[in-house]
């Protein structure tokens, strides 16, 4: 009579379920997850009176009975020592109604394990939960004290490698000035010829002394300021090279800009160098303007001098371009990874150009 009863829902359901029939209660259907609470197969199961499964045999027929007369839903929940089934000591029941009557009971165990039961796991998996809750923010607050300790320990190395950085920067800068004041005084004394050669050199020392002033003031030592060190590098050429009622001007027009310190200097000599040759070569009147330029161009930077002087002949300008070896030039556009351009023409001045990458290439 049940076979008409769909019995999907129950197979789907986590809830143990049997649904028994007739007055001696049979077992018709159980779902697997009664079969699993039961141990035992569906085949095992079926055909058996429900009440030898259950404990408290006399409550359950008095429900299974009033079911059948009522038609009304019942539930049973108890629980003692002589249960000798606690899993099954609480369900509901309810009425399988067909062709105006009831057809058969379904039951749905409720509980599968005793309130004691559950109480004494619940309190055990809290306890463990808590110890283990202990131990693990004990074990977290000691690694977070030595993580701080290694952090700060690690920023005093860093603070401490950064000043003496610094502090090695100043007196480098400090000795080349010597260096350059010694150099000044005997320029004084030397011979006409001599001089020309003097002032070459005591420019070239003082832009590298320009160099580490500018790295003992930056606030990390990695990266040189680009507008600054061309102004600083105008400046040194300018008192080293041009006499103070000298036509020639030095100016520079340069973006935010920086340029990490180990291709610093030989950018600086590249640039005196180049600045060099054009107030030797450039202005046989003794006026005129050099400008020293550098802006981003995507990955790369374009240095510029630039000069209105006479201009260079065509055969000096190709010359410069692809001259090697002891050349100057040559050496400091390849120790920054650049490669050089010369435009020039007669009457219309210089104009070098270096494009060289932002950032050095690490592999």
């Amino acid at each position: 009579m049940l076979s008409d009863v769909s019995t999907g829902y129950f197979d789907r359901s986590p809830f143990p379920m049997v649904m028994v029939e007739g007055a001696a209660h049979i077992v018709r259907y159980v779902n697997p997850a009664f079969c699993r609470l039961t141990a035992r197969a569906a085949e095992a199961l079926l055909g058996q009176p429900v009440c030898a499964m259950l404990p408290n045999t006399d409550e359950c027929l008095a429900l299974l009975d009033r079911i059948y007369h009522t038609g009304q839903p019942e539930s049973y929940a108890k629980l003692n020592a002589s249960d000798p089934d606690p899993a099954l000591s609480c369900y509901a029941m309810w009425p399988v109604m067909a062709n105006g009557g009831v057809a058969g009971i379904a039951i749905q165990v409720v509980e599968t394990a005793s309130p004691h039961e559950r109480t004494l796991a619940m309190n055990e998996a809290l306890l463990l939960g808590s110890l283990r809750l202990h131990e693990v923010t004990a074990d977290v607050t000691s690694l977070n004290i030595r993580l701080h300790a290694e952090i700060a320990e690690r920023e005093q190395r860093e603070h401490d490698a950064l000043m003496l950085t610094n502090e090695l920067a100043h007196r480098i800068k400090n000795n080349l000035q010597i260096i350059v004041a010694l150099i000044a005084h005997e320029a004084k004394s030397a011979a006409a010829p001599c001089v020309e050669g003097y002032r070459a050199m005591q420019a070239r020392i003082g832009a590298i002394a320009e160099l580490y002033d500018l790295i003992s003031q930056t606030g990390d030592g990695q990266a040189i300021a680009l507008d600054t060190y061309l102004l600083e590098i105008a400046r040194t050429m300018s008192e080293s090279l041009l006499e103070g009622t000298s036509g020639i001007r030095i100016e520079v027009k340069a973006g935010a800009l920086e340029i990490d310190a180990v291709r610093a200097i030989p950018l600086g000599l590249l640039v005196n160098e180049l600045a060099t040759n054009a107030i030797k070569h450039g202005f046989p009147h003794g006026t005129g303007k050099i400008v020293l330029s550098a802006e981003r161009d995507g990955d790369q930077i374009e240095l510029r001098v630039t000069d209105d002087g006479v201009g260079m002949q065509p055969k000096y300008s190709a010359r410069m371009t692809a001259k090697h070896g002891s050349d100057y030039v040559a050496i400091f556009v390849r120790q920054i990874g650049g490669t050089i351009a010369v435009t020039s023409a007669d009457g219309t001045g210089t104009i070098v150009r270096i494009r060289f990458p932002l950032r050095i290439s690490r592999s």
